[in-house]
């Protein structure tokens, strides 16, 4: 392990949402991107990012949202997330409990311990 830093926690780091005019987020939050922004440059894409660990499974997209980015959540618990609408062509929407865009700055998380 390279730091005691979460998955999510290092993501949110290397690509933080648009925080410094957000009105909406915590001082608690606003605190830990301005903290960051100090150690490391903001990646501002354009980029989907996935990534897992074991424990988590996730994706971000970069703050400027330039690349597509959809998600769904099956009636079985079962998640698709691609750049593109339609990746499982047989899949009705009789069987889709969610559907959304991941949108720019935001993160899509599963944690497998929850």
């Amino acid at each position: 392990k390279g730091s005691n830093r979460s998955l999510p926690e290092s993501v949110m780091m290397m690509i933080p949402e648009a925080w410094q005019d957000n009105k909406h987020l915590s001082d608690t939050k606003k605190a830990f991107y301005e903290y960051n922004s100090c150690i490391m440059e903001p990646w501002d894409g354009p980029a989907m990012i996935a990534f897992t660990d074991g424990r988590y499974i996730g994706a971000t997209l970069d703050r400027n949202g330039l690349r597509p980015s959809r998600y769904y959540v099956t009636n079985d618990d079962h998640v698709v997330l691609s750049s593109e609408v339609g990746v499982i062509p047989d899949l009705p929407d009789s069987e889709v409990k969610i559907k959304h865009r991941l949108e720019p700055g935001k993160m899509f998380l599963v944690d497998f311990e929850a």
